[in-house]
């Protein structure tokens, strides 16, 4: 049924609509100055979970139509590539010396999270989730200035990016024995 599809369609137009406010800084600017700073700020964190919520129920219910044969292995492609989707995301909140390396370490996450989702899953939904994903990632690379200066040497312990990882390969672990859960498909044969 299309009404299941535009229930995801407009969580997506929602959630992204306005993550791209902070990429143009007097749109931000403008809203901020209207709303007051914390009248931005609850205004962001409502759209964002609205839109959130309505591209995990629109997801759940959508119908899942097929438009190619994911390869026999992609479905091991994802699970042995998404370790390093959840270290970055876990890289992107601490300080480490991952953020030397890797410029946007969140953004880097969503992507690798997106494509491997996409090679894992030939279908409509899915295609308009994760496409929509590793689209605005690559966008916000190239627009933010949520990024290291060039010049960055600041180095830390390397415990710190132990510690990254191994968080980052426990909240994988529990988001993978989840994921029927979460996702409704199960990857743990």
């Amino acid at each position: 049924d299309k009404t299941e599809m535009n229930i995801l369609i407009l969580g997506i137009v929602i959630f992204f609509s306005i993550h791209c406010v902070p990429i143009i800084p007097s749109l931000r600017n403008n809203l901020s100055s209207f709303l007051g700073d914390n009248g931005y700020k609850a205004f962001y964190s409502l759209l964002a979970f609205a839109g959130l919520g309505l591209i995990v129920y629109g997801f759940s219910i959508a119908n899942s139509y097929p438009l190619w044969k994911p390869f026999p292995y992609s479905h091991a492609i994802a699970v042995w590539v998404m370790p390093f989707s959840f270290i970055l995301l876990t890289a992107s909140s601490m300080k480490t010396n991952i953020k030397r390396y890797v410029r946007h370490p969140m953004l880097t996450g969503v992507l690798i999270w997106s494509l491997t989702h996409l090679i894992a899953n030939g279908d409509v939904r899915s295609l308009l989730l994760f496409a929509s994903f590793g689209l605005y990632s690559l966008v916000d690379m190239l627009f933010t200035k949520k990024n290291i200066p060039e010049d960055s040497t600041e180095t830390y312990p390397v415990q710190k990016d132990i510690t990254v990882i191994v968080i980052g390969l426990i909240v994988y672990g529990i988001g993978l024995y989840f994921h029927t859960y979460i996702a409704g498909v199960s990857v743990i044969k």
